[in-house]
């Protein structure tokens, strides 16, 4: 063969190279955008976990998931394209078993996606999920092998480098999916404002109303709180807000983790009663803060950085006309695809730092929330905010991230492997150290955060006619019970929490030492913002700073309810009393427990079985039992009641129901939901418990 030949030769082999590499790019973007396609489908018609509502995500997932996925398995086809054609000369047999490789990952990749959007993410992740990459993509290749040997003859004509294929066309068409994609995602991204509801004609006292501002700081410890107390100055912009209101030093909440907790404050009702989980969504027949304040002509606004309890979709939203949770955020929309899941996060934690990458903090939350209220209508506003910026892992943004000592990404991600860390000794002095630095650090941003908030709140025209409350859903642990998580148990360091109010009428700088639910926030924001009847008087938080308030015995006392499911499978549930004295805590494993709490503040001598305390523990046994018995039917929760049902014990629902309605019940205005009562069943339909449940709550005593 002479040079000229040679050349003409080496030029065609490189040519089909260069023919094979476009071709595999080619295929691998058409297969991204038709999986990435079929996934949005799934995505935005099927709840991404098992019992929402709705799922939780927005339109923009069309063009976010095909995008994403056009652009990743483009990128895998190009790099087995270059797989392909390695070598001196072209192999129909390894180019064959190049494109099936591809082929299967992308089968495997929508078989995956379609496991894990039917079985839930909350319970079951697909097979692939689990054993990715490795054992994963062993299976994946061997799936090639085969279907390359099987199929040989095909995938040879098919991948044949020197078939026509029309590389310019399909390259040129495939602009168009990603230009649409790349300009949708444009337009959402300039079209996000937080939309405000149109003024409208209101009544004269209601236009004169208070707006209503209700921040919980998720996860948030009392004795972490420099206005609590606290030896590090964690806090300073929240102690001068509180130095001009009252603050509450024995708040209670209902339960040890965020959906119950807060249901209970947007409802007045127990766990029990409002029977909202992580299983359960909320019962939309029940009235909530923002469904009321909005049918008296309150504007209303809820922004949530709650990264997998704040949806809609739980029945949280109810009554918000702007509810901002995280299904409104580009980052959780790529986080929520499958592709998103398995790189997306894997590189942020390795490139970043250990944190879902998705995760808006109190900046966003702040940025977003201005932007509603310059929007927003003449009408009083009752404006709903959840920071998740102190829930762990305990990474603050700089300057923060070393406020109080800096903690490693080593030790962020032990702590946050399923379950936590489950025992102290896990933690060495040190970690110890460095985990209550992180959470300090995150304390003190978010103090940042909340300072530049109220400076902007109180620079409007409105704020001496502004009403406020901070508190928490609730605590979290720090080894004291033999883990570092929380919604596990209802010891004090998780249900005792931060509570400050201030506003028109509030008389700055008071304490209040009394036990005080934040159960009776529902009841307080009605009693302040639309009127005084008498449903909201006797348990709003206003009678503690009422001149000649003389507490009873039910002022001086809280109940906290917990149900979970255990990685076991089994059903745990606890319900508590706290007084001014003691702690009742009482598992459904038939353990109780027994705290003089002033006295014990860790809550680690259990005094049951001491001959002197049984007087008081039968009280408060006895105490317990009458507030759960009086509380407003019906109970849709029976699980956070299982606590109670032991032989022996005084309540059971067959004792109960034999008393029937009306004996011995205290005044309407003390049951717990009174002020639930007032408006009477809502319009919309309820939802339906678990069918597991039915026969349990058919048991149950209805009045």
């Amino acid at each position: 063969m002479d040079r000229k030949s040679e050349g003409q030769s080496f030029i065609a082999q490189n040519m089909s190279r260069w023919r094979l590499l476009g071709r595999f790019a080619v295929v691998g973007a058409i297969a991204g955008f038709v999986v990435g396609t079929a996934e949005a489908a799934l995505r935005y018609s099927i709840p991404r976990y098992p019992f929402l509502t709705h799922p939780d995500v927005r339109y923009v997932i069309w063009f976010v998931d095909p995008l994403a996925n056009l652009l990743c398995f483009g990128s895998l086809g190009l790099a087995l394209g270059v797989a392909a054609a390695l070598g001196k000369n072209l192999n129909p047999r390894r180019i064959s078993l190049c494109g099936f490789t591809g082929l299967a990952v992308a089968g495997a990749y929508m078989a995956e996606a379609v496991g894990v959007v039917h079985a839930g993410s909350l319970t079951v992740r697909g097979v692939l999920s689990q054993t990715w990459p490795w054992a994963g993509f062993a299976i994946v290749f061997a799936g090639a092998v085969l279907a390359s040997r099987v199929w040989r003859r095909h995938a040879d004509a098919f991948f044949d480098s020197q078939s026509h294929w029309p590389l310019g066309l399909m390259g040129k068409l495939l602009l168009i999916p990603v230009g649409a994609a790349v300009l949708g995602i444009a337009f959402y991204l300039a079209r996000r404002p937080i939309h405000s509801a149109a003024a409208r004609e209101i009544s004269p006292s209601i236009a004169a109303g208070p707006n209503v501002v209700f921040i919980t700081l998720d996860t948030v410890r009392v004795d972490h709180l420099s206005t609590y107390g606290y030896t590090r100055l964690t806090t300073p912009n929240l102690d001068r807000l509180a130095a001009q209101g009252v603050v509450f030093e024995n708040a209670i909440a209902p339960s040890s983790w965020t959906i119950p907790s807060h249901m209970s404050m947007f409802t007045g009702l127990l766990p029990h009663q409002h029977g909202a989980s992580d299983y359960v969504p909320f019962d939309w027949s029940r009235w909530t803060l923002a469904k009321i304040l909005a049918s008296r002509g309150y504007e209303t606004a809820g922004f949530t950085a709650n990264l997998g309890v704040g949806y809609a979709g739980w029945g949280m939203g109810q009554g918000f006309e702007v509810y901002d949770d995280d299904s409104s955020s580009l980052r959780h929309t790529l986080a929520s695809t499958l592709l998103g899941g398995l790189l997306g996060q894997a590189f942020y934690r390795h490139l970043r730092h250990y944190d879902e990458f998705d995760r808006r903090n109190a900046s966003e939350i702040n940025r977003d929330i201005l932007r509603w209220f310059r929007a927003r209508s003449p009408r009083p506003y009752f404006l709903f905010v959840n920071y998740y910026d102190v829930h762990d892992p305990y990474w603050a943004p700089p300057p923060y991230d070393a406020h109080f000592g800096r903690i490693s990404n080593a030790l962020l991600k032990r702590l946050s492997s399923p379950g936590g860390v489950r025992a102290p000794k896990l933690l060495s002095p040190e970690d110890q150290k460095l985990l209550v630095a992180g959470y300090d650090n995150c304390l003190a941003y978010l103090d940042d955060q909340l300072g530049k908030l109220f400076q902007f709140l109180a620079s409007s025209p409105a704020w001496s006619n502004t009403l406020v409350i901070i508190t928490s859903d609730h605590g979290k642990a720090f080894g004291e019970h033999g883990h570092y998580n929380h919604g596990r148990d209802l010891y004090r360091e998780m249900v005792h929490v931060p509570l400050i109010i201030i506003g028109p009428g509030i008389p700055a700088g008071r304490r209040i030492d009394h036990i005080a639910s934040t159960l009776d926030i529902f009841s307080t924001v009605l009693g302040l913002s639309i009127g005084g009847q008498p449903a909201f008087g006797r348990s709003s938080l206003r009678r503690f700073w009422t001149p000649g308030f003389k507490p009873e015995p039910i002022d001086e006392e809280a109940v906290s309810e917990l149900s979970f499911i255990a990685p076991d499978s089994t059903l745990h549930s606890f319900i508590s009393l706290m007084t001014s004295e003691w702690h009742y805590i009482q598992s459904s494993t038939g353990r109780s427990e027994l705290y003089r709490w002033p006295a014990d503040a860790q809550e680690k001598n259990n005094l049951v079985g001491l001959p002197e305390d049984e007087p008081s523990l039968q009280n408060l046994r006895q105490r317990l039992d009458e507030v759960i018995r009086f509380s407003l039917p019906p109970w849709r929760g029976p699980d956070y009641l299982l606590a109670l049902e032991r032989p022996g014990y005084l309540f059971r629902p067959e004792n109960v129901a034999a008393r029937g309605p009306g004996q011995d019940q205290p005044p309407s205005e003390l049951r717990v939901g009174s002020s639930q009562a007032y408006f009477g069943p809502g319009s919309a339909q309820a939802a339906r418990p678990m069918p597991a449940d039915e026969d349990l709550i058919r048991s149950l005593p209805y009045h």
